[in-house]
């Protein structure tokens, strides 16, 4: 299966999916599984107002530092964090996602000085996802077509 989802408006996003494209092959051949964990940070975004910059920076490191060397951890367009992890199973892409969640409520809640009860949406695409959702290739290509406009 070939990947192609490069955009010439952001290096950085070509990047990271040159690198989806690439494991997404990796765990086609290998029959090994892959999921991707998409954090919509929009809101946290806005409240963050003048400081959003560095606190979404801090909280894409503080993630980074919470999975594994082998995921991919990546701010597209400054409101979704996207982790790409290899070699999980969509059940426990659920518990990092989960987990995530809880880590950027927190990081939100301190910044603030207020206790944040927000709720992070998060979407999970899987390969092979047998719960019948919308194919990993699917969910990048419309992960990339909002991102562009």
């Amino acid at each position: 299966m070939e990947v192609s989802l490069t955009s010439n408006s952001n290096k950085t996003r070509g990047n990271f999916a040159a690198r989806v494209g690439v494991e997404l092959n990796r765990a086609e051949r290998y029959r090994v599984f892959l999921s991707l964990t998409v954090l919509d940070l929009g809101s946290a975004r806005d409240q963050a107002g003048s400081d959003a910059k560095g606190i979404l920076e801090d909280l894409t490191g503080q993630v980074q530092g919470a999975v594994r060397a082998c995921d991919c951890v990546e701010l597209l367009d400054g409101k979704c964090l996207a982790v790409l992890l290899p070699e999980t199973k969509r059940q426990d892409a659920e518990v990092v996602a989960h987990r995530l969640a809880d880590l950027v409520t927190g990081r939100l809640s301190k910044s603030s000085g207020m206790n944040i009860e927000q709720v992070v949406p998060v979407e999970i695409a899987s390969y092979p996802d047998t719960a019948g959702a919308k194919t990993m290739a699917e969910f990048l290509e419309e992960l990339v077509t909002k991102s562009q406009n």
